[in-house]
């Protein structure tokens, strides 16, 4: 055992989480396993899967103020815990291995995000196979050989950009989430920008630190996507953990969501629809180095959120704040998402949504066949 940069790791370089960020990550997922049941998520949204909204009362703050610096600076000191944790936890681990396959789950207990597997690729049904045997049977397209890295990131949600009524720390595991970033292929595979740019940075921008009411995006999972590839059934789901490791399991409940989960999305791995691909770049843009600059970053932040703002109403309920205006009491959002409150209930709202369903006979499906 040996200690570098403060952390105890073992002789395999892993990092040797707390016991506090132990029992952390271990209330987090116990947490996140009873908020929702399977069936709630079969009836989710295709476009949105898996997620709730978090209703919460916020108050921006500056970002070169030396609270923010603060939870900046702590945040980039308990993420290698908080990754290994959830690695090393029974549950954790066997949902790491599902999402990010071993290399992934090697990484997290180094304390390091997951990357993009190089030596493998997706097929269009979603299945992971090798990247080599693709270009020799010249079904590898020229797009998928983009150079960007592609890796998960840790995603806030509450963001610790702002102080919550509800969330004294922004850096609990309970408000941790290890999500997809990738920007290859036009960010179609990066739900983490998809929920800033299109829920989050319209609700904020331009508040000059008021209180106001926000709407977080919440995961079902406490890694996202939780899976690369369709699962059918939980037979097929023990089957795929047991070729990634024969020890592994996950509760019942667990099994049931995955399946939910993969049913809801159909065939296809979760993509970002089109139509949003021009606001996440815009939101991008916000953290490049051109626009380091205050008046650019003001500029293109205003830029973001107006381009956004349309997609936010489509999303967010009557009463969200979008670029400073409070959406009116008869606003009927396109998309339906359940509503965490503050006591940890969801709210299901009147369904106008296309794709939301009430259907018995769904809700009532045996998912573990």
């Amino acid at each position: 055992m040996k200690k570098k940069r403060s952390l105890l790791r073992d002789s395999n370089g892993n990092i040797i989480p707390s016991k506090e960020m132990v029992l952390k990550v271990d209330r987090m997922l116990k947490n996140l396993d009873g908020l929702a049941s399977p069936a709630s998520i079969l009836q989710g949204c295709p476009e949105a899967p898996g997620i709730v909204l978090e209703k919460s009362i916020v108050t921006p703050l500056d970002r070169e103020s030396k609270n923010y610096k603060k939870i900046v600076k702590e945040y980039e000191k308990i993420r290698p815990q908080f990754l290994a944790a959830l690695a090393s936890h029974p549950v954790g681990k066997s949902l790491s291995l599902l999402a990010v396959g071993k290399e992934g789950l090697e990484l997290m207990k180094k304390g390091k995000v997951p990357k993009k597997n190089l030596g493998t690729i997706l097929d269009e049904d979603g299945i992971r196979r090798n990247a080599i045997a693709f270009y020799n049977v010249k079904r590898l397209r020229q797009s998928r050989l983009e150079t960007i890295q592609d890796s998960y990131n840790c995603h806030h949600i509450i963001q610790k950009s702002v102080l919550s009524k509800n969330h004294p720390s922004p850096n609990d595991p309970s408000n941790l989430v290890l999500v997809q970033t990738f920007k290859s292929n036009n960010n179609q595979m990066n739900p983490h920008h998809f929920w800033h740019a299109i829920f989050l940075h319209p609700q904020i921008n331009g508040n000059t630190q008021t209180p106001q009411p926000f709407y977080a995006v919440r995961p079902l999972f406490p890694i996202y996507p939780p899976i690369q590839k369709p699962i059918h059934s939980v037979e097929q789901l023990r089957k795929e953990l047991k070729i990634l490791d024969p020890q592994a399991t996950l509760p019942l409940s667990w099994e049931n969501k995955i399946v939910a989960f993969s049913r809801l999305i159909g065939e296809q791995p979760y993509q970002i629809d089109q139509k949003y691909r021009k606001a996440i770049k815009l939101f991008q843009k916000i953290h490049s180095k051109e626009n380091k600059e205050p008046s650019k970053n003001l500029h293109i932040r205003n830029l973001a959120a107006k381009e956004a703002s349309c997609f936010a109403k489509d999303w967010l309920p009557a009463g969200a704040i979008i670029n400073g205006i409070k959406l009116p009491s008869n606003h009927k959002p396109k998309f339906i998402l359940p509503i965490i409150k503050s006591e940890n209930k969801m709210k299901w709202e009147v369904a106008s949504s296309r794709f939301y369903t009430k259907d018995n006979e769904l809700k009532n499906q045996a998912l573990y066949r």
